[in-house]
């Protein structure tokens, strides 16, 4: 019998082949795993690089380029009169005088946090969830609705982005391998993101809450270590602090965006979903409705939910946490400063949740990747046109052939949409002389008069020259002549030049 046992024993014992076998099996596993992961981070930063080479761009990132166009003292002032804070602009300055004053240099600036999202979920997702979850996280960065849009814009979205998810994941890190580094890493994100938007830090709240009550009810000894980052966090931000608190004040019927009523309530819910093709958009859903079933199914009817399927919970709550927050002060504020594109620094960490969800079951992450590549053929086609659309590039051109040295512009309709849009274009070109816009019409025909240059007068689609603009243009002989259509984003207008009557052809 003894005999028996001891052959017994000694048959499942494996051979020194064999443990050197199963070895090289895993790290040809881990290589392998290695090599699609950093092929999958160069392929999805060159879809973000690739909407970039063009000259499209709409109001607000008119008005950001513009911005930048003058010197850093301005670009200071400037930022502090708006109602954001400045950090992103600094860096737009900065990239612009390195390497030039030029649309593509600009949306790279805002490609390049999207790039360090996809890092981070190359490297400390990888580390943290595994294989599956950080490959799954890069393609819904990459291709889910809002990623490529706000990826490419020139505004401080991205960075927001990056900075608030960068947040989110290193709260989970304190939590699974606390650590000076982790407790660093997640200060300084969270602070950075209150230096790139308000709502940024917002979404950043809310892990700072998640945190909380993990520490009160599960590691209460570790409660101080929180009120240390806390305290830290409050430091460093309050210059940023004082500074908002000042640009509030100073908010006023001007920046005021649409009221947050029932119908846009729901319309924010879906924000996340909405591609612009409307079965993308259903798939789009149904990704994160399966998540969301599995979060519930593990910890509430199984009551079997580990910590990560628990922190998957957090992250899909925070963007409808912050939506809540931003309905309540759109209803506290005199002028409402909340609006959709505020919830996309919550949709990296609501991305986030679905991958670790999926990425648990090798079948649901091969069938949510092929679901989320469909969706993101869509994406792509949408933003593709939109970014490389050709008249942008035909405006330039007309304005570089007529536009004279002095010439003055005036807009009827929308001046606060469109005064700095076809004047930016101008910035672009050497050969193209700067146009400048002038408030308000009588002021612009003063100038115009003054220095014996043309007055360019571009009227927004659904409006009309006034009675008083007519009568102005009149007393000063004045006549529109149209020259040409221009397009910014979802804005149309006719652009005119203003000549002396007897110069107009019957």
């Amino acid at each position: 019998m003894l005999l028996s046992f001891e052959v017994h024993v000694l048959y499942h014992i494996p051979s020194n082949k064999s443990l050197i076998f199963l070895n090289l099996m895993d790290r040809s596993k881990i290589i392998t795993e290695k090599v699609i992961t950093a092929s999958a981070f160069v392929i999805l930063a060159a879809v973000f690089l690739s909407l970039v080479w063009n000259n499209n761009v709409w109001m607000d990132e008119a008005f950001t380029a513009s911005l930048v166009h003058t010197d850093f003292a301005h670009v200071i002032s400037r930022s502090m009169a708006d109602t954001l804070p400045p950090l992103y602009n600094i860096i737009l300055k900065l990239m612009t005088v390195a390497f030039g004053y030029r649309i593509e240099v600009m949306k790279i600036t805002s490609v390049i946090p999207m790039i360090l999202t996809l890092f981070i979920g190359a490297s400390v997702v990888r580390r943290r969830f595994g294989f599956l979850t950080s490959l799954l996280f890069m393609i819904f960065v990459t291709f889910m609705p809002l990623m490529l849009y706000f990826g490419v814009e020139i505004r401080m979205y991205s960075l927001g982005f990056f900075f608030a998810t960068a947040s989110g994941i290193y709260a989970y890190e304190v939590v699974k391998s606390p650590s000076h580094r982790s407790w660093t890493g997640f200060v300084a994100f969270s602070v950075l993101a209150g230096y790139s938007h308000h709502f940024a830090f917002v979404t950043v709240a809310f892990s700072y809450l998640y945190l909380l009550l993990y520490f009160l009810f599960f590691a209460g000894k570790r409660i101080k270590e929180w009120f240390i980052c806390l305290l830290a966090t409050f430091v460093l931000y309050l210059p940023c602090l004082i500074v908002t608190i000042s640009q509030i004040s100073m908010v006023n019927g001007y920046f005021s965006m649409p009221d947050v009523d029932l119908a846009m309530f729901v319309q924010y819910m879906i924000y996340p979903f909405t591609v612009g093709i409307t079965p993308a958009s259903v798939l789009c859903l149904l990704i994160m409705i399966v998540s969301l079933a599995l979060i519930i199914r593990d910890i509430v009817i199984k009551k079997t939910g580990n910590a990560d399927m628990i922190f998957a919970l957090c992250c899909f709550t925070v963007y409808y946490g912050v939506l809540i927050f931003g309905t309540v002060i759109s209803k506290l504020m005199s002028a409402n400063i909340f609006v959709d594109r505020y919830l996309f620094f919550a949709t990296g960490l609501l991305w986030l949740s679905a991958a670790v969800v999926l990425g648990r079951s090798k079948k649901l992450c091969i069938v949510s990747i092929v679901a989320a590549l469909a969706v993101g053929a869509c994406t792509y086609y949408v933003m593709y046109n939109t970014e490389y659309a050709r008249t942008a590039d035909e405006e330039i051109e007309f304005l570089r052939d007529n536009i004279g040295e002095g010439d003055v512009y005036y807009s009827i309709g929308g001046h606060e949409e469109m005064q700095n849009c076809i004047p930016f274009y101008t910035y672009l070109d050497p050969d193209t002389a700067e146009l400048e816009f002038v408030y308000p019409l009588t002021e612009a025909v003063r100038v115009a008069e003054e220095r014996g240059t043309t007055l360019w007068v571009s009227v927004l689609d659904g409006f009309a020259p006034s009675d008083e603009d007519m009568k102005i243009l009149q007393e000063h002989g004045l006549i529109l002549d149209k020259k040409a259509d221009f397009e910014f984003d979802r804005y149309r207008c006719g652009f005119y030049r203003a000549n002396r009557q007897s110069f107009v052809k019957k």
